[in-house]
Formats: structure tokens, C-alpha cells, sequence
């Protein structure tokens, strides 16, 4: 069966994923970043502290795992590529668009492991600090702290654009230091991708007028996945929008299957 197929080599990708060196090494790191915040118990700034804290948390989650995202991705396509294994798996009854599929799947619950590994412990060192402010248990509502796992699973939306947008680069190029190299410079794009649009929408003429909707049609906005200063922090009294969530989610799917699609499409034809 497909699901079947897709099922093993996401499992296969997910097993080697987690054994690869890299992986491990800015796993620990994150860790050894997010534990860094801890120190600052030692200071008393006051509720504002625990905000230098989620900031310096989640800047950590994000950095480490863009950088997780486009490398990984990329190690767990050319592996097969440059062991010629993918040649002995394609040479069976399995699709190429079911092995391109299961290698997303196994890539993008890898990063759902490190959002969650990282989400523990941040949400741990902010729930220590939190003790150690209020003074007692009861009184402690200073963190929404369900909201640091809804964030970072906004971020793992953002990750899987990425790990999308990086096969895709893969499946066109024949290096795998070319495509991690495009695939950064992709996604500075798409973080800037918000100002662009705003300036050629203000530009006079039909080329900056059709630039601009060209960006904002093609061309994903990583901005929109930057909400935690509505969330998390309890004293923020404006909460993300549920339609936001939604709409957040809609677009992420959307921009997942496009990338997917034309990774498949780049990688239909090519010689293996």
C-alpha cells in the first residue's frame, strides 16, 4: 500500500535523522543555550526577566532549527543519492513521489522532536524562574506555559515550509553545498519578503505593482510566524486570534504542498 511505503521511508529517514552527528551536536547545543538562561535566577529584574528569558529561548529554538532544517534536509537527500541506495528503492514498486514524501515526513518529525525536546526545557527553566519571582505556587501566573508549546509548534509549521522549500532546491541541484547555500539565502529572502512586497505595492507602474503580487503569491513570508509577543507572556492582555492560528496553519499546508510539488517535479526526470 502507499501509506505503507511512505510509512518506511519516513521511519528509515526519521531513524538515520536522529543518529546523524549534526543533529546531535546543535541538539545539545540548543540545550546548552536554553540551560545559559537559567543563570540569570541569579539576578532579580523583575517579571521582565522572564521575558529576556522567552525571548532568548525561542531565538535560540528558531536559529538552531532553521539551520537544522535546511541541513538536515539536505544530508537526508543526498545520502541516498550519493550511496545509491535511492537507486535500489526507485528500482522497487515505490514512487518517486512516495520515496520524496517519506524523506519530507521523516525530516519534519525530526524537527518536531527537537521543538519538543527544546519546548521541555525551556518551558522548565521559565516555570524554575517563575518560583523563584513569585515566591509561592499558587500565585504564580505569570507564564502561559501551554503557549510556549503552541508557539514552537507554530514554528515547526515554519519548518516544514522550509525542509519543503530546501527538498525542492535539492531535487534541481546535483551538490548538496549548493543547495544548503540557495536554501539560506531562500530563506533570508522569505524573511525579507514582507519588506519587498511593501515597496514595489507603493511603487508607481504595472512592473512594481505585478513584482509585488509575484512576491506575494510565490514567495512564503517567514514574518508571519514571528507571534510570540502575543502569546506565552500573561501580561499581554491581546491573545493571538484563533483565525490567525487557523489562517497560519492554511498557509503552511498550502506552501508545503506547492514546494513538495515541485520538488517532485524537479526530481521526476532526473537521473539517478
Amino acid at each position: 500500500m502507499t501509506f505503507q511505503r511512505i510509512y518506511l521511508v519516513a521511519q528509515t529517514t526519521l531513524a538515520e535523522a536522529i543518529r546523524a552527528r549534526f543533529f546531535n551536536i546543535l541538539l545539545w547545543l540548543s540545550l546548552a543555550l536554553l540551560l545559559c538562561a537559567s543563570f540569570f535566577q541569579q539576578f532579580d529584574f523583575g517579571t521582565s526577566e522572564l521575558k529576556f528569558i522567552l525571548d532568548f529561548g525561542f531565538g535560540a529554538v528558531i536559529l538552531f532549527g532553521s539551520i537544522l532544517t535546511v541541513v538536515i534536509t539536505t544530508q537526508m537527500f543526498f545520502n541516498e543519492i550519493e550511496h545509491r541506495t535511492a537507486i535500489s528503492i526507485l528500482s522497487r514498486t515505490i514512487a518517486r513521489w512516495e520515496f520524496l514524501l517519506g524523506k519530507l515526513l521523516g525530516v519534519n518529525a525530526l524537527l518536531l522532536v527537537f521543538c519538543l525536546v527544546t519546548g521541555i526545557l525551556l518551558s522548565t527553566v521559565l516555570w524554575i524562574k517563575e518560583l523563584a519571582l513569585a515566591g509561592q505556587a499558587e500565585s504564580i501566573n505569570l507564564i502561559r506555559q501551554g503557549e510556549i508549546f503552541l508557539f514552537l509548534g507554530i514554528q515547526w509549521l515554519k519548518f516544514a515550509v522550509m525542509s519543503a522549500m530546501t527538498l525542492s532546491v535539492a531535487c534541481l541541484s546535483q551538490g548538496s553545498l549548493y543547495t544548503m547555500v540557495v536554501s539560506f539565502l531562500a530563506m533570508i529572502a522569505c524573511q525579507l519578503q514582507y519588506i519587498a512586497r511593501q515597496s514595489y505595492s507603493e511603487a508607481e507602474g504595472l512592473f512594481g505593482k505585478a513584482f509585488a503580487w509575484f512576491l506575494k503569491t510565490f514567495v512564503p513570508n517567514l514574518q508571519m510566524y514571528n507571534v510570540g509577543d502575543q502569546m506565552v507572556l500573561a501580561s499581554v492582555e491581546e491573545r493571538l486570534p484563533s483565525e490567525i492560528l487557523i489562517g497560519i496553519c492554511l498557509y503552511s499546508l498550502m506552501y508545503f504542498i506547492v514546494f513538495f510539488g515541485l520538488a517532485f517535479l524537479f526530481f521526476r526526470n532526473r537521473e539517478i
